[in-house]
């Protein structure tokens, strides 16, 4: 008990946990650096030699798996599986984070959005999405969704972390292979999608020791 306390008040006696504040600044960092270099090196390597699937190439079965393994995190189906999540979590008695979890799918719809709008990735295709068109694909959407799901899964089956875990490594994968996403808007989907997903989980903790009488609720 000792110990869970000591854990709330570096948590939240400091203000905003670090595993929030620190892929939330390495996201800036990489956007900045995104606008002001492209990564060319980078970014041409991936197009040439780490695209087998790009344009249709690779065998139809090995796309189907990629796709198939994507679309979860595409931007109506996550919508229908993060309204599914909170209703459990409101049923179970865990309302902050049954709002929390939304909230975290909401801003990363709302990153991506600005975020692309903003940040000029030179070296990506014609991106197309919420009725726009734009000439920059940073970050993945696929990707944040992809890590914000695996976060409200892993809130209501803990044991099924490894396996979020690996399926976020593979939507990863997927989208270089396929050549949807450069390895720098993938990077700057994980960076969001974690700085977003631990945003929640935070609120759910604090929520958590509230009713367990550590923290007092606010």
């Amino acid at each position: 008990m000792h110990m869970d306390r000591t854990v709330a008040g570096t948590a939240y006696a400091d203000g905003m946990p670090r595993a929030v504040t620190l892929p939330t600044a390495g996201f800036l960092l990489l956007a900045v650096l995104v606008q002001a270099t492209d990564f060319d090196i980078l970014n041409s390597f991936a197009r040439r030699h780490l695209q087998p699937l790009a344009d249709g190439h690779g065998h139809p079965t090995l796309n189907s798996l990629a796709e198939a393994l994507v679309t979860p995190a595409a931007p109506s189906i996550a919508v229908l599986a993060m309204a599914a999540a909170a209703g459990l979590l409101w049923r179970t008695g865990r309302r902050h984070a049954a709002l929390a979890w939304p909230a975290a799918l909401a801003g990363g719809l709302l990153v991506e959005l600005v975020s692309k709008l903003v940040v000029q990735q030179h070296r990506s295709g014609v991106w197309h999405g919420y009725g726009l068109t734009l000439d920059s694909s940073f970050p993945s959407g696929h990707m944040l969704r992809a890590i914000v799901l695996a976060g409200v899964v892993a809130s209501l089956w803990p044991r099924l972390g490894p396996w979020l875990a690996g399926w976020c490594v593979a939507v990863a994968t997927c989208l270089q292979l396929t050549g949807w996403h450069l390895p720098t808007d993938i990077a700057g989907g994980v960076l969001a999608g974690l700085a977003l997903a631990a945003g929640a989980r935070s609120i759910a903790a604090r929520e958590s020791l509230a009713v367990r009488g550590e923290v007092p609720a606010e």
